[in-house]
């Protein structure tokens, strides 16, 4: 099948350190044709970065070109509803960087462009694509742990000013709800939410730590999911010691433990460990966007999903107190 031709709109460091390794390792699927960035320099980088593609400072000079197929969107959060938009308008295949949108109202809106627009259109999540996401929601599925019951996942950082992602001024002084908490915080739901189902009601605390990476930095989530399952997910970003990233599953038969890419199965039998390698997702995330187009099969990343992600985050970081958030599942 021949490369779809694909358009990159902002070129900021998720564009050169995430998804342009991942596109030059997918060349017989994607043939980039131009980038655009409202700093042109940044544009004329990541152009000279490619290989020599064409470069503009105006997505919408972009949104021109007819050869374009596709876009690869990754701008600032608050920008994504309108350049969504508007490249559909063109007529363009969407690939958009999580989170959705910047607000509920404007995510909501985008629930309807899928009938509207009858493209493909789908959100760069790459947790649900992560090849320990699957190993591990098959491992629930063979019902190797049991019936699960119960969730608990820690992330903890040590996100400092000097952080590159944390000098970006749209994240600091963050036009959408939670800031580094709904940025990163969307990955979390959406793991949760395809290992052990819909979140139905959560309660939540917020808290600053470090001001200087946005104005709330730490959260903690008690939550219930449509199957059953209770949990608790820590998202701390300004942990000085202790800095770890790790889940745990309880199954009525056994646990599942993820850290480190590595999975671990406990049961009373005995126990395994497995190393799970290029565990980032984003190829796959891209593959199912190819196959999307050229095959027409629906992708993981829905619109739908990245709402049903982005409603119950938000929900968490606009909780003021231990009170219950109902969500509207």
């Amino acid at each position: 099948m021949k490369p779809v031709k694909l358009g990159i709109i902002g070129c900021g460091l998720a564009a050169q350190n995430i998804h342009r390794p991942a596109l030059e390792m997918l060349k017989d699927k994607f043939e980039i044709v131009c980038v655009c960035n409202h700093t042109e320099q940044k544009a004329k980088d990541l152009a000279r970065l490619i290989g020599g593609a064409a470069y503009c400072a105006d997505y919408r000079q972009m949104l021109e070109d007819k050869n374009i197929e596709a876009v690869d969107i990754a701008l600032p959060i608050d920008l994504n509803y309108q350049a969504v938009k508007d490249s559909l308008d063109a007529g363009k295949h969407v690939i958009v960087e999580k989170p959705l949108a910047a607000n509920m109202e404007q995510a909501k809106q985008m629930l309807s462009f899928p009938d509207h627009y009858k493209k493909v259109m789908m959100v760069a999540e790459n947790v649900r694509y992560r090849p320990s996401t699957t190993k591990l929601k098959g491992y629930i599925d063979s019902g190797v742990i049991g019936k699960p019951y119960a969730l608990f996942w820690d992330v903890f950082h040590h996100l400092t000013n000097d952080n590159p992602y944390m000098q970006t001024q749209w994240r600091l002084d963050h036009k959408y709800p939670g800031g580094i908490l709904l940025d990163g915080g969307v990955h979390l739901i959406a793991g949760i939410r395809t290992l052990v189902g819909d979140i139905t009601e959560l309660t939540s605390r917020v808290k600053s730590i470090n001001p200087g990476i946005g104005r709330m930095d730490s959260l903690s989530i008690l939550f219930t999911t449509a199957q059953g399952v209770c949990g608790v997910c820590n998202m701390y970003n300004s942990a000085i010691c202790g800095v770890e990233n790790r889940l745990r599953i309880l199954g009525d038969k056994g646990t599942l433990i993820l850290a480190n890419s590595t999975i671990e199965i406990q049961t009373n039998e005995n126990s395994s460990k497995e190393q799970i390698e290029n565990d980032g997702g984003i190829i796959e995330e891209f593959n199912d966007f190819f196959s999307a187009i050229r095959m027409q099969t629906p992708v993981s990343s829905s619109f739908y999903q990245a709402y049903k992600d982005m409603e119950a985050i938000v929900a968490a970081v606009e909780s003021k107190d231990w009170h219950l958030v109902k969500t509207s599942i």
